[in-house]
């Protein structure tokens, strides 16, 4: 008899537990089904309409708070973005307009060209600097043994020395640095 009684218990045990499981699955689905059909639908003229129960308006106004939120965050985001693009265009605009000047087109004096070539040679290699500019070039040159033809960007100024010295000229391009470098080495000897 303690073995049918043991196996009574067990089976009701088991019903037990599985009744009071799927009951309980039940009603959280049901509750989870009546949260979403809350609204009633009501149709006048052919046209439906959907009452929303207070619990649904609140929720839908914590999301539309919450949508603002996030519209609210996203343009901040938007706004230090550019400004930070803002920062890093300023700093590569200072950058690029100091090498727009930073390459040092020379000419240094040599015995067998004369004025008048030198200076004809510089006007037709370099159109943007007139005549007048092109002899007062040359004699600098000749009386320092060297003179500054002009400042440019890297690929002008060797464009600008390769066309000079196919004429014979003898020309160098020189970064800013290296002029300032060696400025500082005669200040101090």
């Amino acid at each position: 008899m303690y073995k049918q009684l043991k196996t009574f218990f067990c089976v009701l045990l088991c019903i037990l537990f599985c009744k009071s499981s799927s009951s309980y699955n039940k009603k959280y689905a049901n509750d989870k089904w009546n949260f979403i059909n809350l609204g009633k639908v009501q149709t006048i003229n052919g046209h439906r309409f959907v009452h929303q129960p207070e619990e649904l308006k609140s929720i839908e106004a914590k999301q539309n708070t919450n949508l603002e939120k996030i519209k609210k965050l996203r343009n901040v985001i938007k706004e230090i973005k550019k400004e930070n693009i803002g920062e890093f265009y300023d700093e590569e605009k200072l950058k690029r307009e100091k090498e727009t000047t930073a390459w040092k087109v020379i000419l240094y004096n040599d015995d067998i060209h004369n004025f008048t070539y030198v200076t004809d040679v510089i006007v037709k290699v370099i159109g943007q600097i007139s005549k007048a500019k092109a002899h007062t070039i040359t004699v600098e040159a000749h009386s320092t043994g060297q003179a500054l033809i002009l400042s440019t960007w890297r690929a002008q100024a060797e464009k600008y020395c390769e066309e000079l010295q196919k004429n014979g000229l003898t020309v160098s391009i020189i970064h800013e640095s290296q002029l300032k470098g060696k400025k500082n080495q005669d200040n101090a000897n």
